[in-house]
């Protein structure tokens, strides 16, 4: 069975945000964002918009596309 792309996503920047050593909490104050709603993200609960997505990756100091990486 195929992982969803939301699931993948959110598992991406989950690692993304560990490696910069980041908690949700941080991750999402820095992009604007509730935690709650960082954690669905990243839990692939729910779809990220695409100012969302820009918003984590400019938090994470990274290209929108950086995001993407191995999709």
């Amino acid at each position: 069975m195929a992982i969803s792309f939301p699931v993948r996503l959110g598992r991406r920047l989950s690692e993304l945000r560990e490696k910069h050593g980041l908690s949700q909490t941080q991750l999402a104050d820095m992009a604007g964002i509730g935690r709650a709603h960082l954690s669905q993200i990243e839990n692939g609960a729910v779809a990220a918009r695409i100012d969302t997505l820009y918003a984590l990756a400019q938090a994470l100091d990274l290209k929108l596309q950086e995001l993407f990486k191995g999709f």
